[in-house]
């Protein structure tokens, strides 16, 4: 009993409750301290919007329209789905590492109502808001998986044409999902010529982009890179096979996707951000392993990259 109380003390201590002030616009409708990370449930009452956020203001780790909850609010999720034109095939079975506010599998599976979709979520408080504020369901296609996404991913039987990483404890990528082990594993899990796609938020240039950098390519034959403009999102892309997909092929399957599907993103508008990621490689840059990946340092320091 004495090691319970230390450890909800200890939680409140390291998660303290909101610290940041609403905009007069702003309606807080749920925070809490989970066993993982502080969660809360904003409303913007002017723009009709719905985020949840963590301590720091301008950090949203997902978010819906009220008036159109199907619909992808960020920019990091809508780049996402570029991801989409490497594949040669209709995905069949996805993966998504970390759930946030539900949006994007929710998302994959509007377009693509037959996909088998896992998602591996290790909070289950993040799971219950996504339910009940972000219009998040599972149905017979697509479950979640209250496991951290490490474990799934060592533990999963199954391969996945699309792996979608986007694990995000506060604003900071847990270490362990990180290293160039878990991408091994993850690479493992991909069927022939699958594909995997990850958010990273970090300024350019610091540490530990540096590093997710040269640990991707390390850990894969092909990575490519996707910058955000309106917020320090990218998206890397990396792919299993040796053959590189150019620019204009990548930018000709989004056009397809669009016409095809009837997304209401620009897919082709993303395709045309494609860069490959020598664009951003520098070699000085130390590849994170399970032995050495100080993310929370990483993510304020300036890289030595000029």
């Amino acid at each position: 009993m004495a090691k319970t109380r230390y450890l909800l003390f200890f939680i409140v201590i390291l998660f303290p409750l909101r610290g940041f002030a609403l905009e007069p616009s702003e309606k807080l409708l749920f925070e809490k301290n989970s066993l993982y990370q502080y969660i809360s449930v904003i409303e913007d009452t002017v723009r009709k919007e719905r985020y949840v956020r963590n301590q720091k203001k301008e950090y949203a780790q997902g978010g819906i329209y009220v008036n159109a909850p199907d619909k992808l609010l960020y920019e990091f999720t809508q780049m996402v789905f570029v991801s989409l034109a490497f594949l040669e095939r209709e995905p069949q079975d996805a993966l998504f590492v970390g759930l946030g506010a539900g949006a994007m599998p929710k998302y994959f599976s509007r377009y693509y109502p037959n996909a088998n979709i896992d998602v591996a979520e290790i909070d289950p408080d993040m799971e219950a808001v996504a339910q009940k504020y972000f219009s998040f369901k599972e149905n017979e296609r697509m479950k979640v998986h209250v496991d951290d996404g490490r474990l799934f991913v060592k533990r999963a039987r199954k391969k996945y044409d699309w792996i979608v990483l986007d694990a995000y404890q506060n604003d900071y990528i847990p270490f362990h999902l990180t290293t160039l082990e878990f991408l091994k594993e993850v690479k493992s899990r991909l069927k022939d010529d699958g594909v995997v796609v990850s958010n990273i938020t970090a300024p350019f240039r610091n540490k530990f982009f540096d590093s997710m950098v040269m640990t991707y390519r390390k850990a894969f034959p092909a990575v490519y890179i996707f910058k955000g403009r309106k917020s320090a999102n990218f998206i890397f892309v990396a792919t299993t096979g040796s053959r590189p997909a150019g620019r204009a092929a990548v930018e000709a399957r989004a056009a397809k996707l669009m016409a095809a599907k009837k997304f209401d993103i620009d897919l082709e508008a993303f395709a045309a951000r494609y860069e490959l990621s020598d664009a951003y490689a520098w070699e000085g840059a130390r590849v994170l392993t399970d032995d050495f990946a100080p993310v929370n340092l990483y993510q304020h320091q300036k890289s030595g990259a000029r």
